[in-house]
């Protein structure tokens, strides 16, 4: 048994050494080829910029993101007013309708509720619906 093992590892090692050697000796450069046809000459490269042409289109970079910054401040601003508003009108309509209401409520209770002074009692007008008091 302990000879099929070291059989088994030195065929392994064998193989190793075998493959590594093939590797190598296929990596080996062979002759240099004819030279071959120059390229084509390339496009003339970007001439560049000075730095007082690249320091003002900095400037103007920079002031535009102010005015942008400055732009959406205002709109935002402006939305809060707008909300600021909205809710203003929505409370005073909500107070005109209840103040209406409240009105309609005594319009409607003062028929009902009319107490009339001593030797008068409560006359209902059959076209108009107005209650009033008339004499006994």
């Amino acid at each position: 048994m302990m000879k099929l093992k070291i059989s088994v590892v030195a065929g392994a090692f064998s193989l190793v050494l075998f493959i590594a050697g093939c590797q190598a000796a296929s990596q080996t450069p062979g002759p240099t080829g004819p030279q071959g046809q120059p390229g084509a000459t390339g496009q003339a490269g970007d001439p560049g910029r000075d730095s007082d042409q690249q320091r003002a289109e900095d400037q103007k970079r920079a002031e535009d993101q102010r005015r942008a910054d400055e732009q959406r401040g205002a709109d935002k601003q402006r939305g809060a007013d707008d909300q600021r508003r909205a809710e203003e009108q929505r409370r005073l309509d909500d107070q005109k309708r209840a103040d209406n209401q409240k009105r309609e409520a005594d319009r409607t209770r003062e028929g009902h509720d009319l107490a009339c002074p001593a030797g008068e009692h409560r006359y209902t007008n059959p076209n108009s619906g107005v209650v009033s008091c008339v004499r006994d």
